[in-house]
């Protein structure tokens, strides 16, 4: 089947029609609210087959395709019936009930450190400060693991996203929209770990130090040199130069320091270290 192949089900149908049945590991994103829901959905170019109406399957088809997705195939259901009449066409591939597959996933650089560290999180509940949180996929990550997460953006069509991506995914993340450039914006509490993914602003460096409790951790992930060819982004303000991190960050112990590039070619430095117990700074 066409649906099997693709990297994911998105069921645009409303949520009552989803619940009564729908098909195995299909997510429910009704259809107009698709738009405002982009975080949680895979990086483009993923591949979808689409349910729901003719008109909401052509009007998902257009938008997706603006955004470089790709649809495979669609199942038009124009009524609860009509879905039943295929449940008998497709046995053991309809189910009924809430659970919508999850999409989304956080970034990996995130995940590998979780792996490394492996806190009691349900005992020791570590706190966490995420910077340009964005759509809020790495907040609500950690908010699952059991960390104590704030996350600050600032952009309120963004912070709306990621408060949307909290309430379906059953966390819970402190949000706060406001301009980190401006004073008052990060607060004087300090953390087990502060992120930065994807966002650069020098003047954070000193705050963020200050920031992270003795023993804390700092995650960053973003542009470095190279990244100009390919378009996006070309400010040197927001483009990291080569070890740069390695010197700002020199008196904490570096666990990671290396150089990839994301799945469209562009690179990045993944930064992982830990504030040394008795650091001031």
């Amino acid at each position: 089947m066409l649906f099997s192949k693709a990297d994911g089900i998105l069921d645009l149908r409303s949520f009552e029609d989803f619940k009564a049945a729908h098909l195995v590991d299909a997510t429910w994103m009704a259809w107009p609210d698709l738009p405002e829901h982009l975080n949680e959905l895979p990086a483009s170019p993923a591949e979808f087959f689409l349910v729901g109406s003719a008109q909401a399957i052509e009007e998902a088809s257009i938008f997706l395709d603006s955004k470089a997705y790709k649809v495979s195939g669609s199942l038009v259901i124009e009524t609860p019936e009509t879905m039943q009449v295929w449940g008998d066409k497709l046995p053991g591939l309809l189910v009924s009930g809430a659970k919508s597959k999850a999409l989304w996933s956080p970034n990996s650089l995130l995940v590998e450190f979780t792996e490394q560290v492996a806190l009691d999180v349900k005992s020791i509940r570590p706190s966490a400060l995420d910077l340009g949180c964005g759509g809020g996929r790495d907040a609500v990550f950690l908010a699952k693991q059991g960390w104590q997460v704030s996350a600050i953006d600032n952009e309120n069509r963004v912070i709306k996203r990621a408060k949307q991506l909290a309430l379906r995914s059953g966390a819970s993340v402190k949000f706060r929209c406001c301009d980190l450039k401006n004073t008052g914006c990060l607060t004087d509490q300090t953390f087990d770990l502060v992120m930065v993914m994807r966002f650069l602003n020098r003047d954070l460096f000193e705050p963020i130090k200050q920031r992270i409790k003795p023993g804390g951790w700092l995650v960053f992930q973003t542009f470095t040199e190279g990244v100009e060819k390919f378009g996006s982004p070309k400010n040197p303000n927001f483009i990291l130069k080569r070890d740069e991190l390695s010197q700002v960050f020199k008196d904490f112990k570096i666990i990671t320091d290396r150089m990839e590039t994301l799945s469209d070619g562009r690179p990045v430095v993944s930064f992982i270290a830990q504030k040394l117990d008795g650091n001031n700074e």
